[in-house]
């Protein structure tokens, strides 16, 4: 029973030296940006009481982070397959550096909600721009792997920011928190600066890194098109699945099972911890199992998740279905994006990437902001889960449905490598 386990862990650890070394530091980076957007939800007490904000201005602070993503991701992917990865990498890490500090040097809620919009922007470049680096310099066999790696730092960052920030404002002021953020997205900057070029061949594809007419014409045509339009579906429909349960399981716990905030902080803590361990080895199993079965088999166990936070049968169980959540984002997300580098060609791979990231957070808007607050009001406060928990289930069936208009290659004729 132990052995097979303890291979693949072996077996996993051996792949993991096949990597390239660039991965990691673009992981570091990943890490410390979700740790730098995190910070900020302990902090938002403080904003209200020691800074006076109001509620509205909280909650435009918390929006305008998206609302950055959103706007951004499409057009900075475009740019990324013209110049290349690394200028958009590098450029993003320094402004997200400079806007994370610029939170020190404010006390007013329009400057902040600005230099908010500014931090989504750069992390919005950074994810697109890195993630389409990855699968270009990534092969096939080891996608999963590498996207796991990544995964796991970005939920390590989910942890140590909601840490970091509480202690530090504990021990200094409600501003230390930014300037050690700005600080390690700028170390991160120039590990950045030491990442090798990946797009040789993309700018002689393209003839130069001159943006022309047909060339854009070309890239919205494999935007455009019915498998692009598959995956942004299912991107969208679990992004929306994801935040309607991070919103209202907070509220249930609370209002059912009798929850402290500090309660919730340590299930969702756990459901982070488990998603950082176990992301690299669900990122190898979908390489060696398919891509589709890991994405249905992340939507599935989140769908458990919702499932066994509605009947909440206790704090054990339930904090044990946060622990169960925590294999179900990885093992979709892992899949998920390797599916993107398989079927993309490195001369289109940064548009689609971003084309279907912006649809995907459209669907945390929608999740979070409408239906939620929707079904709660005029049903119940389990009413949002019930619905989560289809949310998941038919994106599960239509994953199945479109297999095959999913795993369409959209950029050029390669044959696929393995099976997706």
């Amino acid at each position: 029973m132990t052995i097979l386990p303890a291979f693949k862990i072996k077996f996993m650890f051996k792949s993991l030296k096949q990597l390239h070394w660039s991965i990691y530091i673009i992981s570091l980076a990943n890490g410390v940006i979700m740790t730098g957007f995190m910070m900020v939800l302990p902090l938002l007490p403080g904003y209200a009481s020691q800074l006076g904000f109001s509620e509205y201005a909280i909650g435009v602070l918390m929006a305008s982070y998206f609302v950055g993503r959103v706007l951004f991701e499409f057009p900075v992917g475009i740019i990324s397959d013209y110049i290349g990865r690394r200028l958009v990498m590098w450029a993003a890490l320094l402004v997200f550096a400079v806007s994370t500090a610029a939170y020190a040097l404010t006390t007013t809620a329009a400057l902040m909600i600005t230099f908010r919009l500014v931090q989504g922007s750069a992390s919005s470049a950074f994810v697109v721009g890195s993630q389409a680096y990855i699968n270009d310099v990534t092969p096939h066999e080891l996608r999963g792997l590498a996207n796991g790696v990544n995964s796991s730092a970005i939920n390590a960052g989910v942890i140590a920011g909601p840490l970091l920030a509480g202690f530090l404002s504990q021990a200094y002021s409600i501003r230390t928190p930014f300037w050690i953020g700005s600080a390690l997205a700028g170390m991160c900057f120039f590990l950045s600066l030491a990442i090798p070029g990946a797009e040789a061949g993309l700018r002689a594809q393209l003839g130069g890194i001159s943006i022309r007419l047909a060339g854009i014409r070309e890239l919205l045509r494999h935007v455009l098109c019915l498998p692009a339009a598959a995956l942004s579906a299912v991107h969208f429909l679990q992004w929306m699945g994801v935040t309607i349960f991070l919103t209202i399981a907070p509220i249930i716990t609370a209002e059912r099972l009798g929850w402290s905030p500090e309660l919730v902080a340590a299930a969702l803590a756990a459901s982070g911890a488990v998603s950082a361990l176990s992301s690299p080895l669900l990122g190898q199993i979908s390489d060696r199992s398919g891509r589709i079965l890991g994405i249905a088999a992340g939507l599935l166990v989140m769908a458990l998740e919702s499932l066994i936070v509605l009947f909440h049968p206790g704090t054990g169980l339930t904090i044990a279905a946060f622990a169960i959540g925590g294999l179900g984002a990885p093992a979709y997300f892992n899949s998920f994006l390797s599916l993107i580098g398989d079927v993309t060609a490195s001369g289109q791979r940064g548009a689609v990437t971003g084309f279907i990231g912006s649809f995907g957070e459209w669907g945390s808007i929608i999740g979070s902001g409408l239906i939620t607050p929707l079904l709660w009001h005029n049903i119940n406060s389990g009413a949002p889960l019930v619905a989560d928990v289809a949310v998941f289930l038919a994106t599960t069936a239509f994953v199945f449905a479109a297999r095959s208009v999913l795993i369409r290659q959209l950029g050029d004729t390669r044959p696929a490598q393995a099976r997706p």
